[in-house]
């Protein structure tokens, strides 16, 4: 076979020039090139179509059909690029949304969003590409959507749309991620509103997963650990500025100028200095690295909030997870939630299991670990958010405004880590630390959120949004449940 390149060259001069009867004659030479191996070729090819516009629409949308996915995915980029003249090839690419490759996909959402309010008949079937398994896939369907169907930038989502909607998503995810249990819970108004367990607490077994399942909270235990940290400062007890070795005897930092400098302020916004965890792990009791200046810069750390928890256990007396009971769990009532195991949340406790869904050792926390050790279930979390939602509006007996307030303010600005990805006017723009919550600026107002993963099997994610008083949590009992909770979060994080 000769070479095709100086043919393709030709009709992509004649499409380009717009030379008529000559443009037109050039479609389907340069349509049989959409296959060719060579990339560039097939650029050029996509290039000159969607030049020459309406003339070759009709060849474009019968190869978004073809048996060679090269050939569909450059009919797609070909009609992406000719903008409204490709309209009529819409109800082809809505059915490429379905298509097994994901760049197909992709470059399928990409020219619907082209069309704009013209093909707003595109909307649900954009809508369920929100939740699809390619991040770049789910972006472009935001930004489609936003094209498409300009009003569904905010989430118009009743409670019962919401949970049908969960109630589709998440076992098809659960199937596709190897994930056996879920649960979730939904604030809307300020208030618990809906709450779910899907699958089951242990794969191989028949016990469900229910709104009582306990789960591990794994690093969502530090935001709350934040809240019982910032009672203390409203009781003035503890000084958010004061260097915590200051409060009294303490064995657990070396006596080293820089490390002496870290306050309770730099440990919950993770700008103390330490590592995440030191070479052996903090139960050793071995040497604890400074990684920078105290202050200077942010680095998520579990150590600096395992360092802060034995200063407030020296301050109060008590364990952590006797404290916490006593200031926070008891009196809002949560009787699943606590920082260490006990008999009664062992009983009730799922599984976390791998990435293959086989299951992994069931963890029994003794001792109290402020980093990764709460135990709860979705709807006290739940409930554990509602409170930072009162207590932000002035309306909590348990935090003062005015804590709440500091917890939720921009303490570092936090370059290394991406936005959370979430539709519509939800999606996060720059990221920031507060005191336990990272923080999203959006469109809308900022969201708090924070994830979990422990290396016993399970992933977790919670968010809420002062401003419009929402919020949710996921807990999974799955190495795949990052998975699970990121692309649930894209198609449902603006509710």
């Amino acid at each position: 076979m000769s070479d095709p390149e100086p043919k393709v060259r030709e009709a992509a001069a004649a499409a380009l020039g717009r030379q008529g009867v000559g443009a037109r004659a050039a479609v389907e030479p340069l349509v049989s090139v959409l296959g060719h191996e060579d990339a560039y070729l097939r650029g050029v090819a996509a290039d000159a179509l969607s030049q020459i516009g309406e003339a070759a629409v009709p060849a474009l949308t019968r190869s978004l059909g073809h048996d060679n996915p090269k050939v569909r995915h450059s009919a797609a980029i070909a009609l992406g690029r000719m903008g409204a003249a490709g309209r009529a090839a819409a109800p082809e690419l809505m059915r490429s949304l379905s298509d097994s490759d994901g760049m197909i996909r992709y470059a399928a959402v990409v020219a619907l969003g082209e069309f704009g309010p013209s093909a707003r008949e595109a909307g649900p079937a954009l809508t369920q590409l929100l939740s699809d398994r390619e991040e770049a896939v789910r972006r472009a369907a935001t930004q489609a959507l936003d094209r498409v169907a300009p009003d569904s930038r905010r989430s118009q989502l009743t409670l019962p749309a919401l949970a049908a909607t969960l109630d589709r998503l998440v076992p098809l995810l659960m199937g596709e991620t190897h994930v056996p249990g879920v649960s979730i819970a939904i604030i809307q108004d300020r208030q618990v509103t809906w709450s779910k367990g899907y699958g089951v607490r242990r794969a191989g077994s028949r016990e469900p997963v229910t709104r009582d399942t306990v789960f591990e909270a794994a690093s969502m235990s530090k935001p709350i650990f934040g809240l019982v940290a910032m009672q203390l400062v409203d009781q003035q007890r503890l000084e958010l500025d004061r260097p915590l070795v200051a409060y009294g005897e303490e064995r657990f930092v070396p006596d080293v100028p820089e490390k002496r400098r870290v306050t309770a302020r730099m440990v919950l916004s993770h700008t103390s200095g330490f590592p995440n965890w030191r070479p052996g792990g903090e139960e050793l009791e071995g040497p604890i690295p400074l990684l920078f200046q105290p202050g200077s810069r942010f680095t998520y750390s579990g150590e600096g909030i395992f360092y802060l928890q034995r200063r407030i256990e020296y301050l109060t007396g008590q364990p952590l997870d006797q404290w916490a009971e006593r200031s926070l769990f008891g009196p809002l009532g949560l009787t699943s939630t606590g920082y260490a195991w006990t008999p009664a949340l062992g009983s009730r406790l799922a599984s976390g299991h791998r990435d293959d869904g086989s299951v992994l050792t069931t963890s029994a926390y003794r001792h109290p670990n402020a980093a990764y050790t709460l135990y709860t279930t979705a709807e006290e979390y739940a409930r554990l958010l509602v409170e930072m939602l009162r207590a932000e509006q002035g309306r909590s007996s348990l935090l003062s405004r005015q804590a709440a307030q500091e917890m939720l303010k921009h303490q570092v600005a936090v370059g290394s880590r991406e936005p959370m990805e979430r539709p519509g006017v939800a999606q996060g723009l720059q990221v920031y630390w507060g005191l336990g919550w990272s923080l999203n600026t959006t469109a809308q107002g900022d969201i708090a959120h924070h994830s979990g993963a422990n290396s016993t099997g399970f992933r977790c994610f919670s968010q809420f949004s002062p401003s419009r008083g929402t919020g949710l949590v996921i807990l999974t009992n799955g190495t795949q449940g990052g998975e699970l909770w990121t692309r649930l979060i894209a198609a449902i994080g603006d509710l």
